[in-house]
């Protein structure tokens, strides 16, 4: 009797604490609390290519990408720009981020950016900007410009994609190699 007593007191304590009202969990989004904040696609080997009048003009290609539809922002890392010039030129962009505007085509390329131009001139900042409409790319931080032998520094430029017509901005330096010596 004190056997049955037992379990039903244990079956009653189960039945009984099964029941308490449930506490709702509010699930983490793993990159923000709204709708907007979570990617619509993530993918591994991200390529986008734009074209004016059927001619490749930029290929954009990364390790990965975050695509958010609602804000109309690609996210994308360890990225390669592809620049294709009127004559058949090609100009390359790296990072190791890139925020994309998928309206605008606007690019905002972050960390050990790269920019090596057809004419030979090698471009390195840590922050640099694409505008897509201008076909201008500028930054705000330091840059350093390099051919062959001579470097300039400062602070802030724009410029064509080939580096054709660059504007310094602020505190500028020049280390040019010393032509009498090479002589």
């Amino acid at each position: 009797m004190k056997r049955i007593l037992i379990i039903i007191l244990i079956l009653f304590l189960c039945f009984f604490s099964g029941c308490k009202k449930e506490k709702k969990i509010k699930p983490k989004l793993p990159v923000g609390e709204k709708i907007e904040d979570v990617p619509s696609f993530i993918m591994q080997g991200f390529k986008l290519k734009t074209t004016e009048d059927g001619k490749a003009k930029i290929e954009i290609v990364s390790k990965a990408a975050q695509i958010f539809e609602m804000k109309k922002k690609a996210y994308a890392q360890f990225v390669t720009v592809k620049f294709f010039e009127e004559d058949g030129k090609i100009s390359v962009l790296y990072g190791d981020k890139a925020e994309i505007d998928t309206v605008t085509n606007a690019i905002q390329m972050n960390g050990n950016v790269v920019l090596n131009a057809s004419n030979g001139i090698v471009l390195k900042t840590q922050k640099l900007f694409w505008d897509d409409k201008e076909k201008k790319i500028f930054s705000d931080v330091e840059v350093e410009i390099i051919k062959d032998k001579n470097r300039i520094k400062g602070i802030g430029f724009e410029s064509d994609s080939g580096l054709k017509n660059i504007k310094l901005k602020n505190k500028v330096e020049l280390k040019a190699r010393d032509l009498e010596n090479e002589k």
